[in-house]
């Protein structure tokens, strides 16, 4: 089961990490390249 987008409901569409060393373990482990999504809170 994916984890979570940490603002909105994605339907499970990817797995979303918070911190960089368990997205960067993950990639690793998993042979997967890492998504970055940047933005802000209004």
């Amino acid at each position: 089961m994916p984890t979570p987008h940490p603002h909105f409901d994605d339907h499970g569409t990817l797995d979303w990490h918070t911190a960089w060393a368990d997205a960067a373990a993950k990639a690793r482990e998993t042979g997967k390249r890492i998504f970055i999504e940047f933005g802000r809170e209004l």
